[in-house]
C-alpha cells in the first residue's frame, strides 16, 4: 500500500494508461519532471488512493509504451525500474529522466562521504568514479585526492568533490577518455551524483564541517571498514548528520579481507548505532536489486538506513551500490525566489580571469554580466561586483539556477572570505544572534562567557555567549543562549548550526539576529 498520490512532487499513479490524450499526458509529465529536479516516478498498475491494484499483462505493456511516447515528445528517458505483484495484476515502477544534453542540465544529487579516518571513503569515491578497482594498496584513492599530500599519507585534508555520472544505470565517467572530465561527465549524463568527500581524522573536523555544512547535502553516506568497525569519529559524523537532519545510507568496505565474525560483528554494531536514542534510524540490509529499488524510494524521508556490504578489490557488492546511487531521489529542491544567493565555500586566483569563487546557488537565478553585491566585510560594508562568467562543473553557462553549486568569475573586488556571500543587494550584516539550542556534548556546565566557533553553511567563526536562559546548560540541556560572533555575517533566522569548542558540541537553530 502506497501514500495517496499527492498533486505536488515528481510522483504519479497511472491505474490505467489506455485511451489518453497524449498532449495531455506529456504536459503532465512535463511538470512531474520540473517539480522532481529533472526526473520523475511512474507508478504503473496504482490507484490514485494508494492501492496497488495491479493491471494485466497486455494493459501493462500498453501503459509502459504510452509512457515512453509521452516522454518522447518532451525529450526524456524511460527506464523500468521494476515489475511486481499487485492485488489482482501486476504493477511497474518508471523512471522517467530529462535527456542528457547542454540544454537540459541533469538533476544533480549532493551526497557527502562521511566517517572515521582510514574507513575507505576516498578509495569508495576512486573507484566509483573511475570505473576501476582498488588493488588493496589504495590505488583508487588517487582518483578522489585533491592534493599531492592526500595522495601520499592516504589521509584526506580538505573537502573534495567529485562528478558522478549517469546514463540510466550505466556510469558514464568509465566510457570517458578521463573519468575525472566534470564538462564530459555533465554534458553526457541525464543524472549526476556530486560525491563530496571530507576527512575523517578529528584534526580535520572543522573542515569536515564545512564540508557538511556548507554544500547542504542531500544524503550522507557513511562509510565503515568491516575490519575496524565502529570508531569515535563514526559516531561523531553520524551525530553531525542526524542533527543536521541528512538523511543516511551505510556503506561497510573490506568485506573481502574481514573474517566472517568480525563483519558480522560490525555489522551488529553499525546496526545498534543506528537504533540509538537520538538516532532512532532503522536499519535495511540490501541483498538484491528489489531491495535497491525499495531503499531508495523511502531514502528521502530519512527514517530507513540502507546499509550496503562491499569490496572495492573484488567488486562485491558495488553494483548494487552503483544502482542505488542511480535511483535516489534528488531530496532538496531549491524553490526560485527570484533573489539568487551564494554562499561562498572556495576561492580561486585563476590567471588570465583574476577572482573566481564557489558556492551553491540558492533562491533565484544569477546570469552573466549582472551586477550583485559581495559582503559583509570585518567593518558591515558590502561592495559591488560584476559576474564575468560562470561554470557549472567545468561547463561555460549564461544563466544558473537554484540549487546548482557553481564556480563565478568575479569583477570589482580582491579580497574575499569564505562565508561571505552574493546577494542582489546590500543586507543586514549579524554581529548577534539569538538561538535555541540543545548540548551535545560538554563535560562540565556552559555558562556565559564560554567561547568557541560557530559552524553555519560556509561561516566558521569565534564566538561568545554571553547570556543563557537557564544561568547554566549542562550535557543534553536545551535552552536559549545569546551569541557575540567576532565580526559580521549574513545570518537569517532559523539557520542552524554547530558550536564547538574542542570536545564541546552545541546545536543551534537561530531565532533571532542583530
Amino acid at each position: 500500500m502506497y501514500p495517496p498520490e499527492s498533486e505536488e512532487g515528481n510522483i504519479e499513479y497511472k491505474l490505467l494508461v489506455k485511451d489518453i490524450d497524449l498532449d495531455h499526458f506529456a504536459g503532465q509529465m512535463r511538470r512531474r519532471i520540473l517539480e522532481g529536479g529533472g526526473e520523475a516516478i511512474y507508478l504503473i498498475g496504482v490507484s490514485d488512493d494508494g492501492k496497488p491494484l495491479g493491471i494485466g499483462d497486455e494493459e501493462l505493456n500498453q501503459a509502459l509504451e504510452a509512457v515512453r511516447r509521452a516522454a518522447e515528445r518532451i525529450g526524456a528517458v524511460v527506464y523500468l525500474v521494476r515489475i511486481g505483484e499487485g492485488i489482482r495484476g501486476k504493477i511497474a515502477e518508471v523512471l522517467i529522466r530529462n535527456r542528457a544534453g547542454e540544454d537540459k542540465p541533469p538533476p544533480t544529487v549532493y551526497v557527502v562521504a562521511i566517517g572515521n579516518v582510514d574507513a575507505g571513503k576516498s578509495t569508495l569515491i576512486g573507484v566509483l568514479v573511475s570505473g576501476n578497482l582498488d588493488d588493496g594498496r589504495g590505488r583508487a584513492r588517487a582518483y578522489a585526492a585533491r592534493y599531492k599530500h592526500e595522495v601520499l599519507t592516504g589521509r584526506t585534508s580538505a573537502v573534495s568533490t567529485r562528478l558522478l555520472g549517469f546514463r540510466g544505470y550505466d556510469i558514464v565517467n568509465a566510457e570517458l577518455p578521463d573519468p575525472l572530465d566534470e564538462a564530459s561527465v555533465f554534458l553526457n549524463s541525464d543524472k549526476t551524483i556530486l560525491l563530496i568527500d571530507v576527512g575523517g581524522h578529528e584534526g580535520y573536523l572543522r573542515t569536515s564541517l564545512r564540508g557538511i555544512l556548507g554544500t547542504a547535502p542531500d544524503y550522507a553516506m557513511l562509510v565503515v571498514a568491516a575490519n575496524s568497525g565502529v570508531q569515535r569519529m563514526t559516531k561523531e559524523h553520524l551525530g553531525i548528520a542526524v542533527a543536521m537532519s541528512i538523511p543516511v545510507f551505510v556503506v561497510i568496505t573490506r568485506i573481502d579481507i574481514t573474517p566472517n565474525d568480525v563483519l558480522e560483528r560490525t555489522l551488529n554494531d553499525v546496526m545498534a548505532l543506528l537504533k540509538m536514542p537520538g538516532v532512532s534510524k532503522l536499519p535495511y540490509l540490501v541483498r538484491n536489486e528489489a531491495d535497491v529499488a525499495v531503499a531508495a524510494k523511502v531514502m528521502p524521508n530519512g527514517r530507513v538506513a540502507p546499509i550496503f556490504l562491499v569490496s572495492n578489490v573484488t567488486g562485491q557488492g558495488l553494483e548494487l551500490l552503483r544502482r542505488f546511487l542511480s535511483l535516489i531521489p534528488k531530496r532538496i529542491v531549491v524553490p526560485n525566489t527570484g533573489k539568487p544567493l551564494l554562499y561562498i565555500s572556495e576561492i580561486y586566483l585563476v590567471r588570465g580571469v583574476g577572482l573566481v569563487v564557489g558556492g551553491l546557488l540558492e533562491g533565484g537565478e544569477l546570469h552573466v554580466g549582472q551586477r550583485m553585491y559581495m559582503g559583509p566585510y570585518a567593518d558591515g560594508s558590502w561592495k559591488q561586483v560584476r559576474i564575468k562568467s560562470i561554470h557549472i562543473n567545468k561547463v561555460s553557462v549564461a544563466t544558473a539556477r537554484p540549487g546548482q553549486y557553481i564556480t563565478v568569475a568575479v569583477d570589482g573586488v580582491d579580497e574575499v572570505a569564505k562565508g561571505m556571500v552574493i546577494l542582489p543587494e546590500p543586507a543586514g550584516s549579524v554581529t548577534r544572534l539569538i538561538a535555541d539550542v540543545i548540548v551535545l556534548r560538554h563535560p562540565t556546565a556552559i555558562r556565559p562567557g564560554f567561547t568557541g566557533v560557530v559552524h553555519l553553511r560556509t561561516i566558521r567563526t569565534p564566538a561568545t555567549i554571553t547570556w543563557i536562559d537557564k544561568g547554566a546548560l549542562m550535557l543534553g540541556d536545551m535552552g536559549r543562549i545569546e551569541l557575540k560572533l567576532a565580526k559580521p555575517w549574513y545570518i537569517v533566522e532559523g539557520d542552524r548550526f554547530i558550536f564547538r569548542n574542542g570536545p564541546t558540541r552545541v546545536l543551534g537553530k537561530v531565532a533571532q539576529v542583530f
